[in-house]
């Protein structure tokens, strides 16, 4: 295609790296942006962080070899919200660009205890902040969300002007779906402790009920100086086996469990979260159990996967159904099988039509 795509995310993380050693994306980097490049065969496009040429009045996209990219009729954006942005956005406009913004979580709804709140503050960052965030989204061309939460809040709170939805997809390709066997089972979750909204608490006094002979657990993504997973759901450290905080690529093969929980405190900012981890459950041969979040309902609406906890006795009864192996097995092979639409290749089709919509 005749045009080039400047995708630009500021969601690098700054805790791992690629097994070759070059810069790994954040999680919502990867399912938003990264793991569809490889599937634009025809977009010729750039992948980075943004930068903004003062003399020609354009944004361009600075890759990993510090070439700098102003060559692109439109940038994609993810997570910049530093204070010129949105005056930037306006003149880039004007000078001929397509800004696209992509918007995946509600950061307006932040919980006290999530590491980002006091990044984002603008009472705290004077330079990086919602408020400019806002400025960015209310002046883009298009905002990109992956929920409708997310797609109301961004008309009605926000001031986008157009608002499309990509719904979350992950790359099955990648998965091996698990061989349930009998045994301890092993109850397990990823995630970074330190990014979440008080969300493991749910499941307080539902994990030491289990008998130790039968259950045992499992975090994939401990990283020193967060909250530990045994101390945020209140079993013992001998219970639960560790897998560090790893790069998204490598996130398919670091599912060592039987049941994955998907637990989300009741707040704003979870109730824009996606279907995301349920889906890479599903994608791994995982059956698993949500809390009841807006998107979590969706999902079992939509797609019959994944069983729903309101209460304490319901993730009790959950756990124990699904101790079974061949309860799991078919359970997992059931679920894979209704969620094969939302793979990559058709996620990235999805994308595409967005690009060219925008031209």
């Amino acid at each position: 295609m005749d045009y080039k795509v400047g995708f630009a995310t500021a969601d690098w993380s700054q805790s791992v790296m690629e097994e070759d050693g070059t810069p790994t994306m954040g999680g919502s980097g990867w399912i938003r942006i990264g793991q569809y490049r490889k599937h634009l065969v025809d977009v010729n496009n750039v992948i980075g962080t943004l930068v903004y040429n003062n003399d020609l009045g354009i944004f361009g996209v600075t890759d990993w070899e510090e070439q700098h990219h102003f060559d692109c009729e439109i940038i994609y954006m993810q997570r910049w919200m530093f204070d010129s942005i949105g005056e930037n956005i306006k003149i880039a406009k004007s000078n001929g660009q397509t800004i696209v913004q992509d918007l995946d979580d509600w950061y307006w709804g932040l919980h006290t205890t999530h590491f980002a709140k006091s990044k984002i503050d603008p009472r705290i960052n004077k330079e990086q902040n919602i408020v400019h965030y806002r400025n960015a989204i209310a002046n883009s061309d298009v905002v990109v969300v992956s929920t409708p939460f997310l797609e109301q809040k961004a008309k009605q709170k926000l001031g986008a002007k157009e608002v499309v939805i990509l719904e979350n997809h992950v790359d099955f390709d990648k998965f091996t779906p698990r061989q349930h066997q009998d045994g301890r089972t092993i109850i397990g979750w990823h995630g970074s402790t330190g990014h979440r909204s008080d969300d493991l608490n749910e499941l307080k006094g539902v994990f030491g009920q289990l008998p130790e002979d039968q259950f045992s657990f499992h975090h994939t993504g401990y990283y020193g100086g967060h909250p530990t997973f045994w101390e945020e759901t209140g079993v013992t450290q001998q219970r639960v086996s560790l897998y560090p905080m790893v790069s998204p690529t490598k996130l398919p093969r670091m599912l060592p469990f039987d049941i994955g929980v998907c637990p989300l405190n009741d707040i704003p900012f979870n109730h824009a979260k996606s279907w995301i981890k349920p889906l890479e459950y599903a994608a791994a041969g995982i059956p698993f159990v949500t809390s009841k979040s807006p998107e979590y309902q969706r999902f079992r609406e939509e797609y019959g996967v994944g069983r729903i906890a309101r209460k304490f006795i319901e993730w009790q009864k959950a756990f124990k159904a699904l101790a079974d192996p061949e309860v799991r097995a078919e359970e997992a092979k059931r679920n894979w099988d209704a969620v094969q639409n939302l793979d990559v290749k058709k996620g990235a089709l999805r994308l595409e039509k967005i690009l060219e919509s925008v031209r």
